[in-house]
């Protein structure tokens, strides 16, 4: 989002006579600069701009006028029980980010307190003070000092979010002055955002009754076309609560059951949602959170779903049917489970299994035995349900599409590359970090299509206007979710609720941490963290970032094989960025060189500079945290070593010479993972 210079200056100035009044003239009346705050926030929303955005420039202000040296703000995460890290600007140029920065709680960071709390709190020196031993969270490396955290509430009490000033090591702590300053201009601007609430509501409840109107017009219209009625309604109540996803069901009293044969796919065509005629599904009215609402009549809003056990009972059934959306995939049989629980495998691999280089290539009808076999001996052979575990396994190996690089069996690859670090660093992962880190790299890379984010993005792919950022991680995680859902799949049924959403949110993490464009800032952070020797595993964001570098380093594990086995894999990627430069050629474009098979002998240059500066960092950090897993990076260096040779010509076995048959019959592995 592009922010008007003229506006900003325009808030500073109004934010400067706000100070100004208040240290000079604290009795006089304040209504007209906020009627002026108000008119410019108003017309900062009016031209697109956004909440969080604006109390962002705002907060900015405020760190200037208390003479910090730096600030957070925080908003609520989806549930209300945590808080995320709001950025100015995404992975996305010009769209802002919220990052995961843990839950609301005592005992954790500063901030958290205060949204517990909901009260201002001055803390001279936060590195001595007990309340908050993870301080206040961030990774800055700059040891903070003294911190003035203040709640922002509406003018009716509710909690937006959490402003956190900081002033560093050395620095003068906070005193009270920069408190009254800091408060006074949180409460004028909250009472602005609420008039543009108050206004914004109204402004709703016209397209409301606008949306009943046409409603009431399309009903006269199309009296026989229940169909069309249908779609109508849902289309308009999905846009007045911006809902990603509706479903709509009839109340058939006679039988005291809801029914429904028309469902949201999640998709869109020209703009608008597209609904599927299904088979019709019927349960009974006693059932989930829609019986509940059709026998009260009352309005439920459930801020966590998952959690609800209403929900739970009623979820299977409309996942079969969303389900359905996915034409390219299927579940797997019952023939193909079955047959998984008998699987054995050879006593030879067994030793080999628990080698970083080991390649699982030529085992290509026992990779689901090899991926439990995994499970059982890091988690247990009693930690899921083998039928579960076994179904899971199949299907998710039928949602992979067959892709060059981004397969089935790139994802086995990188989930024995985690099995193999979580063998060298026993003790320090709980149990649901194992089952969650391995199903995440099982899962990983879920439904891919074969093009990086950057194409989906430039060519507004559905799945780009459904997320922004990390498109294709957030897809992925997606699809790994829905396979959960599918009866019998669900492996994770014996957790508890609280578990449940715990190991959710470290397969969230960690697939969306396969986003490479995210690797550079997180091993850039750790880097810090290690050379300043605050690294801190019992920190929730310090763990974060080092489950995150793993994951990286499981993904990209191709560059650290055999010789053989690494080359022949860069065949398979190269063959998928080509593809996707055929693509972009054919509509007049130029890819750029790595992703254009007419410059396929620049391949070896580019290996070399993607070593350097990608392969080579990340083992070496990870080979800093964890000792044990520096055979990847030499392994990785060795592999550097054969690219340089034959940059050199020292290598009479060039790039060129492979050919671009051979390429297309290679399947997965690969050297370089470039997804955004």
């Amino acid at each position: 989002m592009q922010c008007n210079t003229m506006m900003i200056e325009r808030a500073k100035s109004l934010m400067c006579h706000i100070l100004y009044s208040h240290f000079y003239y604290q009795d006089t009346n304040m209504q007209s600069v906020v009627y002026e705050l108000n008119s410019y926030m108003e017309q900062r929303l009016d031209t697109g701009g956004d909440n969080k955005l604006l109390l962002y420039e705002l907060c900015n202000i405020i760190k200037t006028a208390t003479k910090a040296d730096g600030f957070a703000l925080y908003f609520l995460g989806e549930c209300n029980n945590s808080l995320c890290l709001f950025t100015p600007t995404g992975a996305k140029e010009g769209l802002p980010g919220l990052i995961p920065s843990g839950p609301i709680t005592f005992g954790t960071t500063i901030g958290a307190h205060v949204a517990k709390t909901r009260k201002t709190l001055l803390v001279e020196d936060i590195m001595g003070d007990e309340r908050f031993p993870h301080g206040t969270g961030q990774d800055s490396g700059i040891r903070v000092h003294s911190v003035l955290c203040l709640p922002i509430l509406t003018a009716i009490g509710d909690l937006i979010a959490i402003l956190e000033l900081h002033r560093h090591l050395g620095r003068e702590p906070f005193n009270l002055s920069h408190l009254e300053v800091a408060t006074a201009n949180l409460a004028w601007a909250s009472v602005a955002i609420h008039q543009v609430q108050v206004c914004r509501g109204l402004a709703k409840q016209t397209e409301l009754n606008d949306f009943l109107l046409d409603v009431s017009k399309t009903y006269f219209d199309n009296i026989v076309a229940i169909d069309s009625l249908l779609e109508h309604i849902m289309i308009y109540a999905k846009n007045l609560v911006n809902a990603d996803r509706c479903a709509l069901f009839q109340v058939d009293h006679n039988n005291k059951e809801l029914y429904s044969d028309l469902f949201d796919i999640g998709e869109e065509n020209e703009g608008k949602p597209v609904f599927r005629k299904t088979k019709e599904i019927r349960f009974s009215i006693e059932k989930g959170i829609a019986g509940q609402v059709a026998r009260t009549g009352e309005v439920l809003n459930i801020p966590d779903a998952y959690a609800d056990p209403r929900f739970n009972r009623h979820s299977e059934c409309i996942y079969r049917v969303t389900m359905e959306k996915l034409s390219y995939h299927s579940i797997c049989t019952s023939e193909e489970w079955k047959t998984l629980t008998h699987l054995s495998l050879p006593s030879a691999i067994y030793k080999e299994i628990e080698l970083f280089h080991f390649d699982v290539a030529p085992f290509e009808e026992l990779w689901p035995a090899i991926f439990v076999y995994m499970v059982h001996n890091s988690c247990g052979k009693n930690s899921f349900e083998q039928e579960k575990l076994c179904r899971f396994t199949m299907s998710v190996r039928k949602n992979y599409r067959r892709v060059p690089y981004h397969n089935w069996k790139h994802a086995v690859t990188v989930a024995h590359c985690m099995y193999a670090i979580l063998l060298k660093t026993t003790g320090i992962f709980t149990e649901l970090e194992r089952k969650g880190l391995l199903i995440a790299c099982l899962c990983h890379d879920l439904d891919h299509r074969g093009y990086s984010n950057s194409y989906l993005q430039k060519f507004d792919h559905p799945l780009a206007a459904l997320y922004s950022t990390s498109t294709m991680e957030q897809h992925h995680f997606s699809q790994t979710v829905s396979i959960l859902q599918l009866e019998g799949h669900n492996i994770f049924s014996n957790l508890t609720s609280s578990e449940y959403e715990q190991v959710l949110e470290i397969i969230r993490k960690a697939i969306i941490a396969t986003d490479l464009a995210l690797y550079f800032g997180n091993r850039k952070q750790l880097t810090e963290l290690l050379a300043t020797g605050v690294l801190d595993l019992n920190n929730r964001a310090h763990r974060d970032r080092v489950i995150g570098l793993m994951m990286t380093a499981c993904d990209l594990c191709s560059v650290t094989k055999l010789w053989s086995v690494t080359q022949l894999t860069a065949n398979d990627i190269y063959a998928e960025f080509w593809a996707e430069g055929d693509e972009i050629k054919k509509i007049g474009m130029q890819p750029i060189p790595m992703m254009d098979r007419d410059k396929k002998d620049e391949v070896p240059q580019g290996q070399v500079g993607f070593y350097n500066a990608v392969a080579i960092p990340c083992y070496t950090t990870l080979s800093e945290l964890f000792p044990p897993s520096s055979p990847l990076l030499t392994a990785c260096r060795e592999n550097l070593a054969q690219w340089e040779q034959i940059v050199q010509g020292e290598d009479t076995s060039t790039w060129a010479s492979t050919n671009e048959a051979e390429l297309s019959e290679t399947s997965d592995s690969g050297p370089v993972k470039v997804d955004n």
